[in-house]
């Protein structure tokens, strides 16, 4: 039973973010905001990314949601062109951050285990960080144009701080809150009730239709399946250290780069995928962590266990095929640099 209920309170969490989104779009209630900050920033792609960077290094669980529930506020809706572009940015903003915040498990974690300090860490990784980079700026500026990515246009608005104040403020509040360890699905489940005051919007049928029910189902899918797979994650590191694998020889190094990217393909998981890079860098020693932490990463972007990929993909309707092009050469790119570096 564990396995089927276990981390579904984000699906709680999902609904008041579709919920809020719905009535914020509905009812234009951020045009205010939007419309100044479309006098400041005239490019679309630097807008859409800077909004979901911004959602994206908030410490918090779910942070995608929250970061494709703002992009959501502007973009154009469901079916329409333009939305499709949303996803893939959306991911690159976002998951950068697991290889230099210092709010983040994934760099904890290793300096704990470690005894790395942050700039000492940084030293390793600065690499990886520098190649996912290049390639965020590349496919925004090169491989997106600025007309490919619609913003729902915004007419006769002008910047008023008291409708920020009314309306945005909440919002920033809920992630606040969120980030304070108040349950969100609380936090935006109180979000989503005092938007239905403000907007006088009570009709339960109305509020559901905002709910785009097949991420709920997907990304419920994708919470069992984790749950039953994390079951398992200890068997890898075992067998690793029970097998007498040879890291120096090349079946030795084949096996255990294998083993340590399907672990990161298998769960899923940041916290996870950190630690198990942390346990194998105890097993070989920290010349090898970053070719471990490449491999666990690599699996982790493209895992089907990774609630990220399934919420962009049913959110923007961003084809299965574009998300792997990128992520997959991201990947790629990474593993191929940190194999140069421990040659």
């Amino acid at each position: 039973m564990d396995i089927l209920l276990k981390g579904q309170e984000y699906l709680l969490m999902i609904v008041f973010v579709f919920t809020s989104v719905g009535l914020i779009k509905e009812y234009q209630l951020f045009n205010s905001m939007f419309y100044y900050i479309k006098q400041v920033v005239t490019s679309n792609r630097l807008l859409v990314a800077m909004l979901s960077a911004l959602g994206g290094v908030l410490p918090i669980s779910g942070r995608v949601t929250v970061s494709a529930g703002l992009l959501d506020t502007i973009a154009p809706r469901r079916g329409q062109p333009g939305r499709e572009k949303y996803g893939i940015i959306d991911y690159l903003s976002t998951h950068h951050y697991y290889l230099w915040s210092p709010l983040e498990k994934t760099i904890l974690i290793p300096m704990a285990a470690l005894g790395l300090s942050y700039v000492a860490l940084m030293q390793i990784l600065w690499p990886l960080l520098a190649v996912t980079a290049a390639i965020i700026v590349a496919y925004i500026w090169l491989a997106v144009k600025d007309t490919d990515v619609v913003v729902t246009p915004i007419i006769n608005f002008n910047f008023k701080i008291s409708e920020i104040v009314r309306n945005v403020v909440p919002m920033i509040a809920a992630v606040v809150a969120t980030i304070h360890s108040i349950n969100p699905a609380w936090a935006f489940g109180l979000l989503t009730l005092y938007y239905c005051l403000i907007t006088k919007e009570w009709q339960i049928s109305k509020l559901l239709r905002y709910v785009q029910w097949d991420v709920i189902v997907i990304v419920a899918v994708i919470i069992i399946l984790g749950n039953w797979v994390k079951q398992y994650d200890p068997i890898i590191v075992e067998y690793i250290k029970t097998s007498g694998l040879d890291i120096s020889t090349v079946t030795g190094f084949v096996t255990i780069s294998a083993l340590a990217l399907i672990s990161g393909l298998v769960l899923g998981s940041s916290s996870r995928f950190a630690a198990l890079s942390v346990l194998l860098t105890q097993l070989f020693g920290l010349e090898y962590f970053i070719w471990f932490f490449a491999l666990e990463y690599a699996g982790y972007l493209l895992s089907p266990a990774h609630k990220c990929l399934a919420v962009g993909k049913t959110y923007f309707g961003t084809s299965v095929k574009n998300y792997f092009m990128i992520i997959g050469f991201w990947s790629a790119s990474m593993i191929i640099t940190a194999g140069i570096l421990i040659l």
